[in-house]
């Protein structure tokens, strides 16, 4: 396991690595220890968050249930500047009527960012939640749709 950091508009991540793909984005509390800087990363991190259309990093460790893998998937296919509901996805992986179990497979999301789960919302189009917060949703969603 390797951890290296990277730093974002919305705060600072550790990354971790397992057999060098990345596993897992922690969200960095003000007191938490920063790693050496990741210049890789923190340059798909950059292109993310630039006006310009995102990068898409593919070198994923990627952990979960099958049913949490098929979320994931389906929620890189979003487009940027684009939003689904969590019932539209549901049906989407053919579990139709699955909508909270999408939500929490977005919240057990070990890659924020790289896998949009920001881009998930309720039916009503309400942004619902986040695992980054609320305000954080709401800075992406704002952010992607220019």
């Amino acid at each position: 396991m390797k951890i290296k950091s990277i730093i974002s508009p919305i705060g600072n991540f550790n990354a971790i690595y397992i057999d060098s793909l990345l596993a897992k984005l922690d969200f960095l509390d003000a007191n938490d220890s920063i790693y050496p800087q990741d210049r890789s990363l923190q340059k798909s991190v950059d292109k993310f968050f630039s006006i310009n259309e995102g990068q898409q990093f593919s070198k994923f460790n990627l952990q979960g249930t099958s049913f949490q893998l098929k979320v994931w998937k389906a929620l890189m296919e979003i487009p940027r500047g684009h939003t689904e509901s969590y019932g539209s996805l549901a049906s989407k992986i053919g579990v139709p009527g699955a909508a909270r179990a999408v939500g929490t497979a977005c919240k057990m999301n070990p890659i924020p960012l790289f896998i949009p789960c920001h881009r998930a919302v309720r039916q009503d189009g309400s942004i619902g939640e986040f695992a980054l917060g609320k305000k954080n949703k709401k800075y992406l969603l704002k952010m992607e749709s220019k």
